[in-house]
């Protein structure tokens, strides 16, 4: 019990202390979230079983109810973000691409995955990461420097703003797929099913939201409302052997779209962010055996997932000229490639909730690596001012 409760404590001064490094990182302009993840699961893995001892298996299996709740807070705050009175401003062929071109990444990552002898369940979950790519990258680099190409950058920060979408909704796929209840009761029609519950979870946590939070401006009210309504959906999933994620996040899509000022909720959910993100890395680190490492998972996250986003900006360049609305520059497509806080929370999912994923977190951790630095230097290189390019 003793052992629990200081477990409990250090993962809390953990999350503190790495929520306030990041936004201190932040603020001078430093931002890359692949990086950091990394840094907090190898933080993890020295205070687990195999190191340090103060996470053994045991109490990591014990505090899975922290995984459940971190990821539906993940999936809250990226629904919160999709508004649909900004979205309908844009043109229809900038909602296209912004929602086509992530699906051109993931497609070809799920197929390859699948040839290469991947559960169906797993591969669409990569693609799911895959597809997230992550602006954080990009505005890290902006800050303070000038660009030397607008409209590459324009259109790079439109498809990762929509990129999200599409990824949520492969992973809510992958994640009924991967369900043992889906397994049990009869394959494809079960999943059907669980694809119903989750969007049923979801919408009504949403509704009860809004109704909850009318009249209410206080900070903490509206914390205590958000902390409850995903402890809410993180056990209503649970049940189903579902990941909280997806649910999450159609309920954050509801609050924001038919709320009264759901903008206050977005600062809530902001709040808690980045120390809960800390904490499931964390976990997730403390439970890492670094045993095994997956070929094919590092080969579909880097090479294929490369090839995938360079003709997907090829295409994305072709359509943008021909509108004649920007000029896109050559290779935008490795502009796509770093990826951030929501691939990171995806990776957590599917090495909890997933069946057979030895070696998984380990290639897709070094993938993310890669692909991070890949589309930095090309972003260093290709979208900025020689006399103000910096490192990350």
């Amino acid at each position: 019990m003793l052992r629990g409760t200081v477990a409990f404590l250090v993962l809390v001064v953990c999350a503190v202390l790495g929520a306030e490094m990041r936004s201190a990182l932040a603020r001078r302009g430093v931002r890359a979230p692949g990086m950091e993840g990394v840094s907090f699961l190898a933080v993890g893995f020295l205070l687990g079983g195999r190191a340090l001892g103060f996470f053994p298996d045991d109490l990591v299996a014990a505090l899975r109810v922290v995984v459940l709740f971190g990821l539906a807070w993940i999936g809250l705050v990226f629904g919160l973000q999709a508004e649909w009175r900004i979205i309908r401003r844009l043109a229809p062929w900038h909602r296209w691409i912004g929602l086509l071109t992530p699906v051109a990444v993931g497609g070809p990552v799920a197929a390859v995955g699948i040839l290469l002898g991947l559960a169906p369940a797993l591969a669409l979950g990569l693609a799911a990461v895959a597809m997230a790519s992550s602006p954080s990258a990009l505005e890290g680099l902006a800050r303070g420097r000038r660009s030397t190409d607008r409209g590459t950058v324009r259109m790079l920060k439109l498809v990762m703003a929509f990129a999200g979408i599409p990824a949520v909704a492969v992973f809510t796929v992958a994640t009924t797929l991967a369900s043992p209840l889906a397994a049990e009761f009869g394959g494809a029609l079960a999943a059907h099913e669980l694809l119903v519950f989750t969007a049923a979870i979801g919408m009504l946590v949403g509704y009860a939201v809004v109704v909850l939070i009318r009249g209410v401006a206080d900070h903490m009210q509206l914390l205590t409302l958000a902390v409850g309504c995903m402890c809410l959906i993180a056990g209503a999933t649970a049940v189903l052997g579902l990941n909280p994620l997806p649910a999450a996040a159609l309920a954050g899509a509801v609050l924001v779209n038919r709320g009264v000022f759901p903008h206050r909720m977005l600062r809530v959910a902001h709040s808690l962010e980045r120390p809960i993100l800390v904490a499931l890395l964390v976990l997730v680190g403390a439970s890492w055996s670094a045993a095994a490492f997956s070929v094919e998972t590092f080969a579909v996250m880097t090479l294929v997932r490369m090839a995938a986003a360079v003709a997907a900006g090829a295409v994305l360049g072709r359509v943008a000229r021909t509108r004649g609305e920007v000029r896109v520059r050559d290779g935008v497509g490795w502009g796509l490639l770093p990826q951030g806080e929501l691939s990171l929370g995806f990776t957590v999912a599917i090495v909890s909730f997933f069946p057979a994923t030895e070696g998984v977190l380990e290639a897709v951790v070094a993938a993310m690596l890669v692909n991070n630095i890949a589309g930095g230097w090309w972003m260093r290189r290709g979208l900025f001012a020689p006399s103000d390019r910096s490192a990350l």
